[in-house]
């Protein structure tokens, strides 16, 4: 990964909102989970980086899913914070996989302290900045950050596999505030802006950081142009001999089993 300008690309509707030239083929670009079944290229074919997260049950299937995409993107590497997610990953993509930490041990201890006043997670693109600044860029332009916020959760329909899984209400459903607070992922970024070492950017009008981040130019260079493609329209169903429906057996089985615990109908 070369240059000073990091594109950082989440799962929100407002990546297909990016107006031509903010994007350089010339840019470094990071992804994030299921990217792959965006009905378009937005962000061309080369992904530098992919930044995996999410349930580490649901894992295999999403690495068995990318890999029936190799062909269609141009996958340079490929990392995640979680260790039980890089596993999955490891079995179908191991010579890909990239290490990826802090810039400083600082910035580590700060983003502790931050997850523990919020009691939350990070989401998987404020990891991925942070991995982006960790890898020394000097321009980090965040596309896709729509926190749930909007009418839609993504610029794609989540397949039945998906919605059987995460719910039928995917992919309109807001925050899961359970696992996530928008304000620790804002202060994630302040604190990246404090420092002084980084400018960060966003991509497109309306989104999650305009009163945060300033718009991204229209620069000189070749523009990334989007374009269409036919995309999987679901998760894999097997990752090996582990069908997808096992998953869900499990998971109604867990159910059922904390509501016998608590006396509550499953």
């Amino acid at each position: 990964m070369t240059g000073r300008t990091a594109v950082v690309a989440g799962n929100g509707p407002s990546v297909a909102r990016i107006d031509m030239g903010r994007v350089l083929t010339s840019d470094t670009i990071l992804r994030t989970n299921n990217f792959f079944f965006e009905p378009m290229h937005y962000l061309g074919r080369r992904v530098d980086l992919a930044v995996m997260a999410g349930d580490p049950r649901v894992a295999p299937f999403v690495f068995a899913t990318l890999w029936q995409c190799r062909v269609d993107y141009d996958l340079q590497g490929w990392t995640s914070h979680n260790p039980l997610v890089t596993r999955a990953g490891q079995r179908r993509f191991s010579s890909l996989y990239r290490r990826v930490g802090f810039r400083s041990h600082d910035i580590a201890q700060r983003l502790g302290v931050l997850i523990a006043q919020h009691d939350r997670k990070p989401m998987t693109g404020t990891y991925a900045v942070l991995m982006a600044h960790a890898l020394g860029f000097e321009r980090i332009i965040l596309a896709g950050f729509d926190m749930y916020g909007g009418a839609r959760r993504y610029p794609y329909q989540p397949g039945p596999r998906c919605r059987a899984l995460l719910g039928q209400d995917l992919g309109h459903r807001g925050l899961d505030g359970r696992l996530h607070d928008p304000l620790l992922d804002r202060r994630i970024l302040e604190m990246l802006m404090e420092r002084g070492d980084v400018d960060l950017m966003r991509a497109s009008e309306d989104t999650w950081l305009d009163d945060l981040l300033p718009l991204a130019p229209i620069r000189e260079g070749q523009p990334v142009i989007a374009t269409p493609r036919q995309p999987p329209t679901d998760w894999a169903a097997r990752s090996g001999l582990y069908h997808i429906d096992m998953l869900r057996m499990m998971r109604r089985m867990r159910r059922w089993q904390r509501s016998v615990r608590w006396g509550k109908p499953a």
